[in-house]
């Protein structure tokens, strides 16, 4: 295993995240996107940053050969064991946190926490025009005509960027969500003009929906969508999203990925809907699995009992990830009242004793010396038999 920074290589084969112009759109962020590779030349993309004091990494996107092609589910295994271990010994990172929500893993490295998660994809290279819209469900081709039909103009490029960044942000604060800076989708495309399609749906020259879309030939993934909160004609949405599928199989695109779907229950929730909607459009469900994990224990549950105590400072309650809102769901002990609190004592529990070992370490040394001492003073004479039921981990540090 090894690494190769600041790759530079066009290969239409991979992905967007393997262009120079996404690496330096990171940089912009503070973050750095390093490759790994093996003896195989399969790569692998993470992004990497410290916060505070914890080294971080999140891989981008499962590991693809140097064609573009996802590997085994056992080579993937292999790899993903492989890289593991290269990071523990290389200390480039303390924590590896939950992948982007369209990275599908076939399998989860030992040792790991994961979650089942998917993804609905398109297919676009081995299916003509006609029999992709013939795959969308009904409904959806109806509204789509609906909306072609009464006008509803669609427009792509650099100049549609404030319009969509003006729904974008309107749909996070209704659902509650994290919200990018304008600043964050027009230095993505500024880097990266070639390689990125916004788009707006109007009608009557007032924004009805948008998309964000970075692609290469190997796909385009749906990362950022938005929409009026009352769409004013009905298949808006659906138009643009066929639109944009239409112009990118032309463009020789080989996957429209609709990035992240949960495979628990979403009965009643908002993710219900959202889902059906990428469902409708013919898409296959890949399904696989997120994962996690922490490579430096030790420093990581310091770092989150420091993180836990800002939130209880500001009487806010930290966001869960997707993996812990999936265990959630399975945890009925737990149900309504997670907390990163609760979560730290957890991993507490599963790691106490690699814990309490590396905390024993930053005491003071007990040598055998002392401890002959400590037993003469509380009257055990030379000769006594004495019964003892004791973990010597729990006497402290005990030299030899």
């Amino acid at each position: 295993m090894k690494i190769i920074e600041n790759l530079l290589l066009i290969n239409p084969n991979l992905p967007y995240f393997y262009l120079q112009g996404f690496s330096l759109f990171k940089e912009t962020e503070g973050k750095k996107v390093i490759y790994f590779a093996d003896e195989f030349d399969n790569t692998f993309a993470c992004k990497i940053w410290v916060n505070k004091f914890l080294k971080i990494i999140q891989p981008i996107y499962p590991p693809l050969s140097s064609d573009g092609e996802r590997l085994s589910k056992q080579n993937e295994y292999q790899f993903l064991n492989s890289w593991i271990s290269f990071v523990l010994k290389t200390k480039i990172a303390q924590r590896v946190v939950q992948p982007e929500n369209f990275a599908i893993f076939k399998i989860a490295p030992k040792d790991t926490v994961s979650a089942p998660f998917a993804t609905y994809y398109l297919n676009l290279e081995t299916n003509t025009e006609q029999e992709l819209f013939k795959k969308i469900h009904s409904k959806h081709r109806n509204v789509i005509r609906h909306a072609e039909k009464n006008n509803v103009i669609l427009k792509y490029g650099k100049d549609c960027i404030d319009d969509f960044y003006l729904l974008y942000k309107q749909t996070m604060v209704r659902s509650n969500m994290y919200c990018q800076d304008i600043s964050y989708f027009k230095n993505f495309y500024n880097y990266m003009p070639q390689n990125v399609i916004c788009g707006v749906a109007y009608y009557n020259n007032i924004p009805q929906g948008g998309l964000f879309i970075p692609f290469t030939k190997f796909g385009a993934f749906y990362l950022f969508g938005s929409s009026k909160e009352k769409i004013e004609i009905n298949g808006s949405i659906n138009y643009l999203h066929w639109d944009t599928i239409k112009l990118l199989k032309q463009q020789g695109v080989k996957r429209y990925d609709f990035v992240g779907a949960r495979l628990s229950d979403v009965s009643g929730t908002k993710l219900e809907g959202i889902q059906l909607f990428k469902k409708r459009f013919g898409t296959v469900l890949e399904k696989g699995v997120l994962w996690k994990k922490d490579l430096n224990v030790f420093d990581c549950i310091i770092f989150d009992e420091l993180v836990q105590f800002s939130y209880v400072l500001k009487k806010e309650i930290p966001l869960l990830d997707i993996i812990d809102e999936e265990l959630l769901k399975n945890d009925a002990q737990h149900q309504n009242k997670f907390t990163l609190s609760q979560r730290i004592r957890i991993k507490i529990k599963e790691k106490g004793k690699e814990v309490d070992k590396k905390i024993r370490k930053l005491k003071r040394k007990i040598k055998k010396s002392s401890l002959i001492s400590d037993l003469s003073s509380v009257g055990i004479l030379k000769g006594d038999t004495i019964m003892v039921h004791s973990s010597l981990s729990k006497i402290g540090n005990v030299e030899g």
